[in-house]
């Protein structure tokens, strides 16, 4: 087994050595080709220096224009799709502009999605030049590329082609200007289109050779070679520093490297212990470089798994079924490095694994490694949204950073508490929103979290790729956890003064959820963030159902219907969204069966009554019967009224800490429909 693992660590560095070797032939000092800019993605070494020639990062998407107003009204609207710079007709072709730059750059990444989309003509224009050097089917152009996955691909497979996030990373370099336009299919005008274009915009005077018609073909070897290296991570666990660590409660422990002119290279860790789900965010990774700690972050969401295990496989991140997680960011450090593991938990642990090292050759634009952590708890995602994004959005801080640097990626965790049954349990509406350099406004702004996380429409089916995952998407149209994984390359984003990475929290519905970021990024010597040690998140009560999150109890002395606890079986149980409905959700039981109960619970003051009842129908054929801890308080037909919602007195009903509300369906009224009850709301009033 150890000799077959030696053959594929050599052929791995084998592949790197040749692709290196093949694509800085005929390439200028200083200079930016096709050739460096696919070597650049799979030099690990790159990303750890501070860019040099220096690019600025542009994005041009389809966000609502009418969020170009910090705090206006419409600063969270939310139709981001079919938003172009401007139509021009073109030799009689009326072409959508996506991008238009000048100066030296390259894409460096394209995202798609939409309805109908992607069916019409993509050009893109370089240089000046009134022919397109690319003229070609957009939805194939991106994830039906030639050059083959992962490069050009579409996430995830098990979703419907065209509900999915449609993901292409050739770079497309460009000496004097770029534009992209868009033309759709006369007979399909229904087309909507939602776009995200990441480039790089040079510094003045560096030399770029522009991408030709003949890029593609004549690097066809180097082109599959980068595809190899970024599906197989293209890494080597020789060399590797194999530890075995107790970890008692409340202690902390190091592994210690102190050989100049190096860097880790790949961290691998095993958990044993009673409680791994808790051991996933009880146990702290901290990192310290040459005296400075840049890394304090949960374990679990450091190597990109949350709190549960997942199996997942990104460029930089694996996490495998057995419980191994494994690393592979390059850490540089000048003349020593620790990396640390603290439990903050009640429970001893046990970790085992390896961390690889390499020669690494430390130069002024040097930076060092960072990763930091926070989580919002029971964030209160405001109030039921309008497409415009009244109702309480607001911007949440990922991160700050002052100094410079380059911002490398970010996973989330969360937890939505949100009933499903419905689109509007979808929490992830929210657009990123990136300051640079003391930027006012941001010139970053995307078209919806899922978008930014490179998949679409809130699909919730798991995915992999180099530099996008998501091991878990179950709290995307429920209560549920879901991770989301984006990590960069090419599509790196550096800042020489600040940068402010914010991301929207616009969910559709009244609830709460935990929300967790973390962010990774490398700074030059005496850059600051602004993240703290988050042990107060760390140690919040891990969300596995969400009551653990959600309390089932009135609020102001209304119960709404949806925060009761469903008890037992919950087929069909489901969150009903309307308006008509307090809050604008309510607990819905659908398609019940003659004979058929089911069991509601929720706490209360103990000296405290029920007085009202709001039930509704969107179906009106049954006769229910409804128990009050164990006296039956009432009995409706629902075919008499199917107005939502209908307001029903109740005699004095005393309730106790705990109480139980039973419905029973008594009969149907037709035997071919569906019978579905709703509980909008009951009222609790303290007894005098």
């Amino acid at each position: 087994m150890l000799r077959k693992i030696i053959i594929v660590v050599l052929f791995l560095c084998a592949i790197s050595v040749v692709v290196e070797a093949k694509s800085k032939k005929n390439v200028k000092k200083g200079e930016v080709t096709f050739r460096s800019l696919l070597d650049e993605m799979i030099n690990r070494d790159a990303l750890t220096r501070y860019p040099d020639p220096y690019y600025t990062f542009k994005q041009f998407s389809s966000y609502d224009r009418r969020s170009n107003v910090i705090n206006d009204s419409t600063w969270f609207a939310n139709s981001d799709c079919d938003q172009f710079i401007r139509v021009e007709n073109n030799e009689g072709r009326e072409e959508s502009v996506l991008m238009d730059m000048q100066g030296a750059g390259s894409i460096v990444r394209f995202w798609i999605t939409g309805n109908n989309h992607g069916a019409g003509t993509l050009r893109i224009y370089l240089d000046g030049n009134t022919k397109p050097i690319i003229e070609a089917k957009l939805i194939d152009f991106v994830s039906k590329n030639e050059v083959g996955a992962p490069l050009s691909s579409s996430v995830s497979p098990q979703t419907n082609y065209m509900r999915r996030g449609h993901n292409l990373y050739l770079p497309i370099p460009f000496a004097e200007s770029c534009k992209v336009t868009y033309e759709m299919r006369s007979v399909n005008k229904d087309e909507t289109l939602y776009y995200c274009i990441n480039a790089r915009e040079y510094a003045k005077g560096t030399r770029v050779e522009s991408f030709s018609d003949k890029s593609i073909e004549q690097n066809k070897v180097l082109i599959q070679e980068v595809n190899k290296v970024l599906s197989s991570n293209g890494t080597s666990v020789a060399d590797g520093k194999i530890f075995n660590l107790p970890l008692a409660i409340g202690k902390e422990t190091s592994i210690k490297l102190d050989q100049e002119g190096r860097a880790i290279s790949s961290l691998s860790v095993k958990i044993e212990g009673v409680n791994l789900k808790r051991a996933l965010r009880d146990i702290i990774v901290k990192c310290t470089f040459d005296g400075v700690q840049t890394v304090w972050c949960p374990i679990g969401d450091f190597f990109g798994t949350g709190y549960e295990l997942h199996a997942s496989e990104t460029y930089y991140t694996k996490v495998k079924e057995d419980g191994s997680m494994t690393v592979y960011w390059l850490m540089p450090y000048r003349e020593n490095c620790s990396i640390s593991f603290e439990n903050i938990g009640n429970v001893p642990y046990q970790l085992s694994g390896n961390v690889t090292t390499k020669p690494y050759s430390w130069t002024q634009n040097s930076m060092y490694f960072n990763a930091s952590w926070k989580q919002f708890t029971a964030l209160s995602t405001g109030e039921n949204k309008a497409r415009i994004g009244y109702g309480g959005c607001f911007d949440m801080n990922f991160v700050t950073l002052n100094g410079k640097g380059v911002y490398v990626g970010d996973v989330i965790t969360l937890f939505n508490t949100s009933l499903g049954g419905h689109w509007k349990s979808w929490w992830g509406e929210g657009d990123e929103k990136v300051y640079l350099d003391g930027e006012t406004f941001p010139s970053i702004i995307g078209t919806g979290t899922e978008d930014y996380y490179g998949y679409a429409w809130c699909e919730y089916a798991p995915f992999n790729h180099p530099y996008l995952s998501q091991p878990i998407g179950g709290g995307n149209f429920k209560f549920d956890m879901t991770v989301n994984m984006r990590y960069r390359g090419l599509d790196a984003m550096p800042f020489a003064q600040s940068l402010k990475f914010d991301m929207e929290m616009w969910h559709w519905t009244k609830t709460r959820l935990n929300f967790a970021p973390t962010t990774f990024y490398y700074m030059v010597p005496g850059g600051k963030d602004n993240s703290i040690a988050d042990y107060e998140g760390a140690k919040a009560k891990l969300a596995f159902d969400r009551f653990d999150i959600l309390k089932a109890e009135a609020e102001d002395g209304k119960l709404e219907g949806e925060n009761m606890r469903i008890i037992g079986v919950d087929k069909n149980t489901y969150g009903f969204y309307d308006n008509s409905v307090s809050g604008g959700v309510a607990m819905m039981w659908r398609n019940g069966e003659l004979g058929e109960t089911r069991t509601f619970e929720f706490d209360a003051d103990a000296h405290s009554r029920m007085t009202q009842i709001a039930l509704g129908s969107s179906v009106a054929n049954g006769i229910y019967e409804i128990e009050l801890n164990g006296r039956k308080i009432l009995t409706w037909d629902s075919n008499l009224n199917n107005t939502l919602p209908q307001i029903f007195e109740l005699d004095a009903v005393n309730l106790k800490r705990t109480n139980s509300l039973i419905v029973k369906l008594l009969s149907k009224k037709n035997d071919a429909g569906n019978c579905d009850l709703i509980i909008d709301y009951s009222l609790i009033k303290r007894n005098q």
